[in-house]
C-alpha cells in the first residue's frame, strides 16, 4: 500500500480531517516519495529513512524562489509521517514504530508587515489588470489583502469563505473552514471594505475570492505583488501577524483577536517587536548613584 492510499482511504476518513489538511499531508509524501525517487510506501516509515528524509528535507531546495525549508517545515513533516506511522503500526501495517528525534531550530523572530506595507499592497493589488474568475482582479487582490489585515484570520480562512458569512461590517468564519474546526467567529472590518466587497457580491453559497488555478499558486502570485508593491516577500501568514501586531499595540487582544488558545503562541509567533515594543530587563533597573563624577578617568603613566 503507498502512504498516499493510506492517507486518503484510511487515515483521513477514521480522524475526520479536513481536504486541506489531507492536501498538507499530500504535500509531505509529495517530498518524501521526491527523496524516495519513487511513490512512498507504508513499509518506507522506518526510522533510518524517516531520519535521512528529515536530513536531506532540511538541506534541499524544493521550488524555485523558496529557497531551504525552515526548521518549521521539516518539524511538520516529522509530526505527520509519525501521525501515519502511529496509525499505521496500530493497524499492523508496520512491525515497528519509528523513534526519530525531534527536529532543533532555532527560533527567529515574528515578522509581519507594517502598516504603511500593507497599505502598498493595497495600492498595488488595485491598480491590477484582468480578471481572476471572472472578476476584477483589482477588486479582488485587493479586497483579499484588506480583510486579511482587518480580521487576522488564516488565508485559508478567507479562501473558503462565502457571501452569505458577509453581512455589512460583520464577516463570520464558520468552524469547518478554520484550523482545528472549534468553533464559528465573527469579526468587523471597516464601512469602506464592507463598501468594496458589495461592488461584486454574488450569490449567497459562492465564494468571496474563487481561485482559478491549483491552491499553492497563489502563493507565487503574491510574491509577484510583494514586488510589485516594494515590500518585502512575506507570506500571506506576515498579514495575519500583521494585525494582531497592531491590535496588540492598539490595546487590544491579540490572543483573542486571533483565537488562539495559548498566550505564548500569539506571544512567540505573532507579535511584531517593531509594533508592539519590546522591554528588557535593563527598562525596569533602578538608576544607578555613581556620584557626580559619572565617567572613567584615563589615568596618565
Amino acid at each position: 500500500m503507498t502512504l498516499r492510499q493510506l492517507l486518503v482511504d484510511r487515515y483521513a476518513p477514521v480522524k475526520g480531517i479536513s481536504a486541506r489538511t489531507v492536501a498538507i499531508y499530500g504535500h509531505t509524501i509529495d517530498r518524501f516519495s521526491e527523496y524516495l525517487g519513487r511513490e512512498a510506501l507504508v513499509t518506507d516509515l522506518e526510522e533510518d529513512v524517516i531520519a535521512a528524509f528529515l536530513v536531506w528535507r532540511g538541506k534541499t531546495v524544493h521550488s524555485v524562489g523558496r529557497g531551504i525549508p525552515s526548521a518549521g517545515t521539516v518539524r511538520k513533516d516529522r509530526t505527520q509521517l509519525l501521525a501515519l506511522a502511529t496509525y499505521g503500526f496500530r493497524k499492523r501495517l508496520i512491525e515497528e514504530f519509528p523513534i526519530v528525534r525531534q527536529v532543533r531550530g532555532a527560533k527567529k523572530l515574528p515578522r509581519g508587515f507594517t502598516a504603511p506595507e500593507v497599505a502598498r499592497l493595497i495600492i498595488a493589488a488595485r491598480q491590477r489588470q484582468r480578471t481572476l474568475s471572472g472578476l476584477p482582479a483589482g477588486w479582488w487582490w485587493s479586497t483579499l489583502i484588506y480583510a486579511a489585515w482587518c480580521t487576522g484570520a488564516r488565508i485559508g480562512e478567507l479562501m473558503a469563505l462565502r457571501w452569505h458569512c458577509v453581512q455589512g461590517t460583520e464577516v463570520v468564519f464558520l468552524a469547518g473552514t478554520r484550523k482545528g474546526h472549534t468553533r464559528d467567529i465573527a469579526r468587523r472590518i471597516t464601512p469602506d471594505l464592507a463598501a468594496e466587497l458589495e461592488l461584486h457580491r454574488r450569490c449567497p453559497a459562492d465564494l468571496v475570492w474563487p481561485w482559478p488555478g491549483k491552491p499553492a499558486s497563489i502563493y507565487a502570485s503574491m510574491a509577484i505583488l510583494c514586488e510589485k508593491a516594494g515590500v518585502p516577500q512575506r507570506r500571506f501568514h506576515a498579514l495575519r501577524k500583521a494585525s494582531a501586531s497592531y491590535v496588540q499595540a492598539g490595546g487590544g487582544d491579540a490572543v483573542s483577536h486571533l483565537d488562539h488558545s495559548d498566550a505564548n503562541i500569539t506571544r512567540d509567533h505573532y507579535l511584531d517587536d517593531r509594533v508592539v515594543g519590546r522591554t528588557e530587563g535593563v527598562d525596569f533597573l533602578p538608576r544607578l548613584d555613581l556620584g557626580e563624577d559619572a565617567h572613567f578617568i584615563e589615568e596618565t603613566p
